[in-house]
């Protein structure tokens, strides 16, 4: 039948959709970003591997075969790879600060879900949410991955004394500040050149937008002693470039933020 009546087939993997959807909230919401950052700490203080990406809505754009706002759409980035009051929110959250309608959190969701089915969806934003709202929580959470440091892998405008304040003096592997994607085999390259090396646990921190997603499958699956962790955007705040709405929209105390690194 699916064979032969190929908009019978459509219309029928839309209901099973449709279906899903409307029972995945009574079931599983976003965990909130405070227990995410203690999550990737528990990984941390205990030396075990691991990743943290930042899935949002860019990905899911891409995907699709859109462009974002820093990657424009790419075949082989394609095949390599949200906070709202229905799937959870917190209560300084506002749109254009994190927050999604419903309609557009499940839109979303529409096109990703199978791909979480049977895992627990964490914050994508519990860092940028803790500098906003709980800015000594996120130093003391900013003071833990500096300790552990080991590598940073992102824009290559960063200047070098934020990288320092943020990471210690650590490798900085530059990459493009839009279409990182275009370089990834490269990025990928002089990463593991240094990673091969690394025979003690440590942190590589990765801020090069939705390709950064890609380069950290591909990295985590060659089983490094490390932890993967995506920043964010929030760095283009510390560097002092409103890149994003909810950097202009969150009044950030930089100076608490980054108290003592």
């Amino acid at each position: 039948m699916d064979l032969y009546f190929p908009v019978v087939h459509k219309l029928r993997l839309l209901r099973s959709k449709i279906s899903a959807i409307k029972e995945i909230p009574k079931t599983a919401y976003i965990i909130s970003p405070l227990e995410t950052l203690s999550t990737i700490e528990g990984f941390i203080s205990q030396k075990k591997p691991g990743v943290y990406m930042r899935f949002g809505d860019g990905d899911v754009y891409l995907s699709l075969g859109k462009n974002d706002s820093y990657q424009a759409h790419n075949i082989r980035l394609r095949a390599e790879s949200i906070h709202s009051a229905l799937y959870g929110c917190e209560k300084e959250m506002f749109p254009g600060n994190h927050l999604l309608s419903d309609k557009a959190a499940t839109d979303l969701l529409m096109h990703v879900f199978h791909f979480f089915v049977g895992y627990q969806i964490f914050s994508h934003v519990a860092l940028h949410y803790a500098a906003s709202y709980r800015p000594v929580r996120a130093n003391n959470f900013l003071k833990m991955v500096k300790q552990q440091a080991i590598l940073f892998i992102g824009n290559e405008n960063t200047p070098q004394e934020v990288v320092i304040k943020l990471f210690g003096r650590v490798t900085h592997v530059k990459t493009p500040a839009k279409n990182a994607y275009d370089k990834i085999d490269t990025i990928e390259k002089q990463t593991t050149d240094i990673l091969d090396r690394q025979e003690e646990f440590g942190v590589v921190v990765v801020a090069m937008g939705c390709s950064g997603r890609v380069l950290m499958k591909r990295l985590h699956k060659k089983t490094y002693p490390v932890f993967f962790f995506d920043f964010g955007s929030l760095l283009d705040g510390i560097c002092g470039n409103q890149t994003r709405t909810w950097l202009s929209a969150s009044a950030i105390n930089y100076e608490s933020l980054l108290n003592d690194l």
